[in-house]
């Protein structure tokens, strides 16, 4: 068990007793014969909901590695029902639909968004895994794909997603200079983003911070990683450290809320805060301190898990560590208790990132 005190211990100790935390019981209970399940109702499935490429995309990221640090055998099912929803769901010509409702009806048209980034992202990681050659075959199929749609997208989180995929895709297939061309393309259009609408004491790619912030300074971090362009690092470590600043109030994390959201020169919202900017901090701050050796980072890190097990503006605890589930938030009034798809796996994703980083070192 986690415990607030545990966040100031060593790293290495932390580590250990998240990895021993993680539950995969509630994930594994949102799944049915089809897919994942996207929302909860407290803690039972809502299977009005139906289905989403965006939850289940970030499932199979999640499950591609997850066998290594937690080996359950109830993994390797879950990791090819993931990949084949994903199939399911990508027309021929490489675009997604995103909604599938419980009856198996897809009412949605297919589209270029961000779940489209996300299913790359999903895809790279597969490729990049240990999973059988046949799931690594169809996981390229997706990619290949999609892949080309990306360059017409201007959504920086379709781009940033589609480079964690790339730099992914990249660690198993090194000499391919293709991937390379497009990682170096998507990265330089969110440079280009950032020297846009940064200024002063607002750096950062858009005149708003919305969701999953973290994820587009974490896509210039593996483009650098990939390339060594300086110029990605100075990028993600600028834009990352205002965006601890402004999510940071009294040494707590405090991410950005949904309703309002922060509009330059505005006011920035402070409820409902959500999981997904908790996991997406742990992730990028876990990687920065990977690549830079800062010291800096460990207490972004810190926090980012601390919210999670109550050190919030509630004092709330949003993760479960008997059954595995997150809740879906903090309101004004205190604790989302609904425990749906996206909240569970930015938890998990979080942890993941944080215990493989520690344990590659």
């Amino acid at each position: 068990m986690v415990t607030p005190s545990d966040l100031q211990c060593g790293l290495e100790e932390l580590c250990a007793k998240l990895q021993q935390s993680v539950k995969l019981d509630h994930i594994l209970s949102l799944t049915d014969h089809i897919a994942l399940l996207q929302h909860a109702k407290f803690s039972v499935p809502a299977r009005k909901e139906g289905y989403t490429v965006d939850d289940n995309a970030r499932a199979l990221v999640f499950a591609s590695k997850a066998f290594k640090l937690w080996p359950d055998q109830r993994l390797p099912k879950l990791q090819r029902k993931l990949l084949s929803f994903l199939l399911l769901m990508q027309e021929e010509d490489g675009k997604f639909h995103n909604f599938m409702d419980f009856s198996q009806r897809i009412p949605d048209e297919s589209t270029v968004g961000e779940h489209l980034g996300r299913a790359i992202w999903a895809a790279g990681r597969v490729i990049n895994s240990d999973l059988p050659s046949g799931m690594r075959a169809s996981a390229r199929l997706i990619f290949d794909r999609a892949l080309p749609w990306v360059r017409g997208s201007t959504s920086p989180r379709t781009k940033a997603y589609a480079c964690l995929g790339l730099h992914e895709r990249l660690r198993s297939e090194t000499k391919d200079t293709n991937l390379i061309t497009n990682l170096k393309e998507i990265a330089d259009s969110l440079v280009t983003l950032y020297n846009r609408n940064r200024a002063s004491e607002w750096e950062w790619f858009e005149n708003i911070l919305t969701y999953d912030n973290a994820r587009l300074s974490e896509a210039l971090l593996v483009a650098y990683q990939s390339m060594r362009d300086e110029v990605y690092l100075d990028v993600a470590e600028e834009s990352l450290r205002f965006l601890r600043k402004v999510t940071t109030i009294n040494e707590t994390f405090v991410p950005i809320g949904n309703e309002g959201w922060y509009v330059k020169g505005g006011r920035r919202a402070f409820y409902d805060q959500q999981p997904i900017e908790a996991g997406g901090m742990i992730e990028a701050t876990t990687l920065a301190y990977r690549v830079t050796g800062s010291e800096s980072y460990e207490q972004g890190i810190r926090q980012a898990l601390g919210w999670f097990f109550g050190l919030n503006t509630k004092l709330v605890k949003l993760y479960d560590e008997s059954t595995g589930a997150c809740s879906d938030g903090i309101n004004e009034a205190g604790l989302n208790e609904n425990q749906g798809a996206e909240s569970t796996l930015a938890f998990l994703l979080g942890a993941e990132a944080f215990i493989e980083s520690l344990s590659s070192e």
